[in-house]
């Protein structure tokens, strides 16, 4: 079955949501990615921690997870040795309808009278390993008594059982099998992920709604259906998958314009000029050698303005956890595809106290501004208990201000993202840097609220640093007239600022930036969190608290509503048209992909030009057969 994104209607950002993710996106665009924090979720602690693998249910789960920001997820994927496949359900299916690769012949409509056997009965010479437990999904002890009779032979295989397989109805009234402490839709694999997000891109194929993605896989064996409370076999090595049936490659041939790949990474290294400098990368995040006419870097990554917005690349893939049972898998042939453990994000120890506090572990060091000493790249940490609504807020916005990415390795509340979405789009929403809350607001909005004598003229289109106790280092919109001083980055050091001495209005803060500084704002919860504490050491032992109730950072939506630039007051917005115009986005179309549409077209128009050259020998007038191609090549 393919599965299509399809969220519901509460999961789609409305016009404030989709202004906040725009705006920090945008304000992150130069910064490499590893040191951008996202917010991370196990797919099967958020969709399936009851056992129930149901098509639709699953659907909308990957579907709302997706629409609510969540940028890492990690995926349990089970190889079913019967039937040579990755599937989401952790226990081997009966071989399926029409499928002899497993050395049987069974007709779907016999199912509930037959069961298969496990991977040894298939060659019972193949050794096994020591049964190990499955650390990520909890398996309930017991030993299934069904009997089975195998005929001898290899090709046509008859299968009998003592008792059916217990089947049940799913949400759209597919048919589940009831597999021991699972219920498994014979459908839900890697094939419905691959289809889900292609179709996810396919929608969000826009400059506005585009954003990067990381799938991690978890690799597991399947147990066998006959025993599917037990720990799984060892797959035969020969059947394990090859090819174009690894996981890498069938993302590649499936999504091959979107992912971002090792490969890829390491040309992209090996020439920077012509790749992310191209892209207004910030290179002070990493080391740069210039050798000749070249410049390479062994441990530098991409900003998003130039893997997301030049080279269109949307998805990284990564190995998690590996079974034991799943070593003899082909990672070498699939290193070309797929990042190894441990290279796109590390896990980083952290200390939290009762009230989400982060005591240890925190990247911010006030005696430390440079990347090399306080390098965060990749950093994430799991939250693996359940933790009260406030309390976890809280706690997610603290690792986001120390620079570690939130990782989800729980249900909260015990219900799933179909049954308590809030709780996860609190969570998703919590991980966004600078933007209080309900900011930013719009001009009209803002003088509903805050309007005051002598206001009318006034535009509220720029944003500060508000370091008051209400705010605590969060950004909200100011009239552009007002007078604050400016936030200035000191050159080459992405952690280090300085505050103008006097005050301006925001179109004089470029200039009001002391000599080998620059207007800038923080791009990251991390430097977000050094420009706070540098205002509140500023105001501490200067004795100048003004300063607290806002500081000019470079980022306003003078130019267009909800658009908001850096690059100072006459900046202008990248996405051209009116509000929620089509003139607005602009759609990513890779040049590979913009190439074939090309050929394809001159290729179309040579067969006509021929068919109609042929036609007007035995036809006096010419058809009225045009062509029209539509869609965008994802």
């Amino acid at each position: 079955m393919s599965l299509k994104y399809n969220p519901s209607s509460s999961a789609v950002s409305d016009a404030h949501w989709t202004t906040v993710f725009l705006s920090t996106r945008d304000a992150s665009a130069e910064v490499p990615i590893d040191f951008i924090t996202r917010p991370g979720v196990y797919l099967t602690q958020a969709c399936f921690p009851n056992g129930v693998y149901d098509d639709i249910p699953a659907q909308t789960c990957l579907s709302d997870l997706l629409a609510s920001g969540f940028g890492r997820i990690v995926i349990d994927l089970y190889w079913d040795n019967i039937n040579r496949q990755f599937n989401l359900c952790p226990v081997e299916l009966p071989p399926l309808a029409g499928n002899s690769t497993a050395g049987y012949s069974v007709d779907f409509s016999a199912l509930s009278s037959i069961t298969s056997t496990t991977s040894s009965a298939l060659n019972p010479t193949e050794p096994l390993s020591a049964p190990t437990i499955d650390p990520l999904v909890k398996r309930q002890s017991g030993v299934n008594n069904t009997t089975t009779s195998i005929s001898a032979t290899p090709a046509t295989t008859s299968v009998t059982s003592a008792a059916p397989i217990p089947t049940t109805t799913g949400v759209a009234g597919t048919e589940l099998l009831e597999l021991g402490p699972f219920k498994c839709s014979l459908d839900l694999n890697l094939d419905s992920i691959m289809s889900l997000y292609n179709d996810y891109f396919d929608q969000t194929s826009d400059t506005i709604s585009a954003r990067l993605h990381y799938i991690t896989f978890n690799l597991h064996a399947a147990s066998p259906f006959t025993a599917p409370s037990e720990s799984a076999n060892t797959p035969m090595q020969a059947r394990l998958p090859r090819g174009d049936s690894l996981i890498g490659s069938q993302f590649e041939g499936n999504l091959p314009q979107d992912l971002y790949t090792p490969d890829k990474l390491q040309d992209d290294r090996d020439n920077l000029d012509k790749s992310w400098l191209e892209g207004n990368t910030d290179s002070n995040y990493f080391i740069v050698d210039h050798r000749g006419d070249d410049s390479i870097t062994t441990d530098g990554w991409p900003g998003e303005s130039s893997i997301l917005l030049a080279s269109h690349r949307r998805l990284l893939l990564s190995w998690g956890e590996v079974d034991p049972q799943m070593r003899a898998y082909d990672f070498q042939n699939d290193s070309g595809n797929v990042f190894p453990s441990d290279y796109l994000a590390i896990e980083h120890k952290v200390t939290i106290n009762d009230e989400g506090d982060i005591t240890s572990g925190c990247f911010y060091d006030p005696g430390v501004t440079t990347i090399g000493a306080q390098n965060s790249s990749g950093a994430y940490t799991t939250i693996n208990n359940i933790i009260p609504s406030q309390t976890l807020q809280h706690m997610v916005q603290n690792l986001t201000a120390c620079g570690i990415s939130p990782m989800l390795n729980v249900t909260l509340g015990n219900l799933t993202v179909q049954n308590d979405l809030d709780a996860y789009q609190q969570f998703a929403r919590s991980t966004v840097f600078g933007w209080a809350s309900g900011e930013p607001r719009t001009g009209s909005q803002t003088q509903t609220t805050q309007k005051r004598a002598n206001d009318d003229d006034e535009d509220y289109a720029c944003a500060v640093m508000d370091s008051t106790s209400g705010y605590m280092g969060r950004w909200r919109v100011e009239p552009c007239q007002k007078q604050h001083r400016a936030a200035c980055r000191i050159a080459e050091e992405p952690f280090a600022w300085r505050l103008s001495t006097y005050e301006v209005p925001f179109q004089s803060a470029p200039d009001a930036c002391p000599e080998s500084t620059t207007f800038s704002l923080p791009r990251t919860g991390l430097e977000n969190t050094y420009l706070y504490r540098k205002i509140m050491n500023d105001s501490s032992s200067g004795g100048d608290e003004s300063i607290l109730s806002g500081v000019w950072i470079d980022f306003n939506s003078l130019d267009q509503t909800n658009c908001w630039v850096s690059g100072g007051p006459n900046a202008s917005c990248p996405y051209n048209g009116p509000d929620d115009s089509e003139d607005q986005r602009e759609v990513l179309i890779p040049t590979i992909a913009a190439l074939i549409v090309l050929i394809l077209t001159v290729l179309t128009l040579l067969v006509k030009c021929n068919e109609n050259r042929r036609n007007s020998r035995t036809r006096s007038r010419r058809g009225d057969d045009g062509w029209e191609y539509e869609g965008v090549p994802s």
